[in-house]
């Protein structure tokens, strides 16, 4: 699907849902990566985060009549901002290393605590 053959109720379908998700959150219809195929791109950005995701154009066909596609198409923008957001904490540097159990010092004992010789007389 090329971009001119967007209707202009798939692009409100497109504003709706994304304001359903956020109010910041920013949807346009891009030219995905691989033009020829049959995915239309989703241009997503919410601040200074910006990504583009691939959407199947045989479901956002069907989803003008069918509140599920819908659901479904909303579900999967969720996700991809979500992930878009997401930010890993970074690992501390000050973290002890080798502050963790140590094994005893008298090698290894098979059972057998030290100090005590079970089964012995």
């Amino acid at each position: 699907m090329r971009l001119k053959d967007i209707a202009d109720s798939h692009r409100r379908l497109l504003r709706e849902l994304t304001r359903r998700i956020s109010k910041r959150l920013q949807a346009d219809f891009v030219t995905p990566p691989c033009a020829d195929g049959p995915n239309i791109g989703i241009h997503l950005s919410e601040g200074h985060r910006k990504i583009v995701m691939e959407l199947p154009a045989t479901v956002l066909l069907r989803a003008e009549g069918d509140m599920t596609v819908q659901e479904a198409i909303r579900v999967r923008i969720k996700t991809r901002r979500d992930r878009m957001l997401f930010r890993r904490e970074p690992i501390s540097l000050s973290q002890h290393v080798g502050a963790g159990r140590h094994p005893p010092s008298g090698g290894f004992s098979f059972g057998v605590s030290q100090g005590h010789a079970h089964g012995r007389r």
